[in-house]
């Protein structure tokens, strides 16, 4: 069997997974022919922590709803639009889910991994990345376009979207405000969740091919926006993305440098359009 990429810890139970010495011990006076043992730290965290993780997220997200209902006049019937929000209605529903696709991985890494997001997640961005996550985020987009060329031409309808949100002639500090929060801080916040903790836990159970498939479709449920077909365009367009992100992880030997480029540029490209474009 081939060896699994090395930015994937072994799984929970692998007798490799615990810290040994350098040589194995052998009786006093016998010659030693056993290679070498490489260190490898115990690593504890795994699929229930990407389940808490996504139980975080949800929750939040019930607590966000709670709060902005109550603080704004978008209930059901009151003839509220999304894109009549607030800038802290939006900043609500936007870092609802922090506690946990941030807040956990912190947690898991302390407490059940090597105390490093970079050790542990890939949390690092190097020169190279900067390129290949620009051509990753565009290809993103292109594929995104022709998804949305097909469904124009099927439905005769325009291509739904997950930018409702915004409001629709913002002030020059909202935009700035909104780009910093969707355009930079959630891409990161994102890519260590999903292409870090789950993309890693996935793959060191059952193989990078399902990881991809997984971390992918989740990412998309979870963009799910509207109902019926609206809903499944979008979270099938988001699920694209996050393949190609997966796929650029998998490149750099599992830094998340390319996909937290890459994710940047497509959301940049999304506020932008949103908020000057449409």
């Amino acid at each position: 069997m081939d060896e699994p990429p090395s930015f994937l810890p072994p799984p929970p139970g692998d007798s490799s997974s615990g810290v040994v010495g350098d040589e194995a011990q052998v009786p006093f006076g016998w010659p030693n022919h056993s290679p070498p043992v490489i260190d490898r730290p115990v690593i504890r965290w795994g699929m229930g922590d990407v389940l808490i993780g996504l139980f975080l997220w949800i929750l939040g997200g019930v607590v966000a709803s709670v709060i902005v209902l109550l603080v704004t006049d978008s209930s059901p019937g009151s003839g509220g639009n999304l894109a009549d929000l607030g800038l802290g209605a939006i900043v609500v529903s936007l870092v609802a889910g922090w506690p946990g696709f941030l807040g956990w991985p912190i947690f898991a890494t302390w407490l059940k991994g090597q105390r490093s997001l970079t050790k542990d997640f890939g949390l690092r961005i190097a020169a190279v990345d900067v390129g290949w996550g620009v051509l990753g985020g565009f290809s993103a987009l292109f594929l995104s376009v022709v998804a949305g060329i097909v469904w124009r031409v099927l439905s005769q309808s325009p291509e739904p979207s997950n930018a409702e949100f915004l409001p629709t002639s913002p002030s020059a500090g909202t935009a700035i405000a909104l780009l910093i929060l969707v355009a930079v801080c959630t891409p990161i916040i994102e890519e260590l969740f999903f292409r870090g903790l789950f993309l890693r836990a996935v793959g060191r159970r059952f193989g990078l091919p399902w990881a991809v498939v997984a971390s992918s479709l989740v990412f998309g449920l979870l963009h799910f926006q509207g109902s019926g077909l609206h809903g499944l365009f979008i979270s099938g367009v988001t699920a694209t993305y996050g393949a190609v992100f997966a796929l650029l992880v998998i490149r750099s030997g599992g830094r998340l440098g390319p996909s937290i480029v890459a994710h940047m540029v497509v959301n940049g490209v999304g506020v932008v359009a949103a908020l000057y474009l449409a």
